[in-house]
C-alpha cells in the first residue's frame, strides 16, 4: 500500500465529523479555501479524498501529496493537542450562542450550547486520533517508505524514520512545553512551503 493509500484509509477510518473537520483545515492549507474554524462540509471532504486517490500520479507527485497532507495535518493536529486550537472554537461557539440570543434563534442557541458542552469530548477523542496518526506515519510515512521511487534523499530532511518520535505529540499540555523540532518544506509541483513544525518535551523526567 502505497503512502497516499495509507493516509485514503486512515482518513475514512475515522468518524465523519472527524474527516469533515480534517478536509476542511487541510484544504485550507493546501487550496488556500475559505475560514475554516467550523466543521467543514462534504465538499471539502470530496476534494481532499479526490486528492488523494487521483489515479495514475507520477510517483513523485505521490510522495509530495502524501508529504504535503502531513505537514498539514500535524500543524492542525499539534493545535488540538496543545490547546491552542481548542481555545479558538471555544470562543467561535461562544460568539455563536451569544448571536443566537440576542436573536432569538433558540435552534441555534442549543446548537452552539451543546458544542460548547462537548468539548471535553471532542479533545479526549483528538487524543485518540493522534495516537492512530502516529501509528500510520512511523509505517507508511517513513523517510524510507516516500523515497522508494519518488523523491530524492534531499526534499526528505523533514521526514522522521521509524525511530524518529512522532510529530503529534500526545502528552497533557498541561505538563508539556513546545519545542521546534525542524524547519519543514513542502515541496509539489515545483512549490515551496515553509513551516515550522512543533513537538513538545514532557515536564516529567
Amino acid at each position: 500500500m502505497s503512502p497516499l493509500e495509507a493516509i485514503s484509509r486512515w482518513l475514512e477510518s475515522q468518524d465523519l465529523d472527524t474527516q469533515l473537520e480534517i478536509a476542511a483545515y487541510v484544504t485550507h492549507l493546501i487550496f488556500r479555501k475559505s475560514d475554516v474554524l467550523t466543521l467543514g462540509g462534504p465538499e471539502e471532504l470530496d476534494t481532499l479524498q479526490r486528492w488523494l486517490t487521483e489515479p495514475e500520479l507520477d510517483p513523485r507527485a505521490a510522495a509530495g501529496r502524501a508529504l504535503t497532507f502531513r505537514l498539514a495535518f500535524e500543524y492542525f493536529a499539534e493545535g488540538r493537542i496543545t490547546g491552542g486550537g481548542w481555545k479558538r472554537t471555544e470562543e467561535l461557539e461562544r460568539k455563536n450562542l451569544e448571536q443566537a440570543k440576542r436573536a432569538g434563534k433558540l435552534a441555534a442557541s442549543r446548537k452552539a450550547q451543546r458544542k460548547l458542552q462537548l468539548l471535553p469530548t471532542r479533545k479526549e477523542h483528538w487524543f485518540r486520533v493522534a495516537k492512530s496518526w502516529n501509528g500510520l506515519a512511523a509505517t507508511y510515512l517513513t523517510r524510507e517508505a516516500l523515497a522508494v521511487g519518488s523523491l530524492p534523499r534531499c526534499d526528505l530532511k523533514v521526514i522522521s524514520n521509524s525511530h524518529c518520535l512522532p510529530l503529534v505529540a500526545t502528552v497533557v499540555a498541561s505538563q508539556a512545553t513546545l519545542v521546534p523540532i525542524v524547519p519543514a518544506t513542502a515541496v509539489e509541483g515545483g512549490e515551496g512551503k515553509n513551516e515550522v513544525l512543533f513537538s513538545q518535551k514532557s515536564g516529567q523526567s
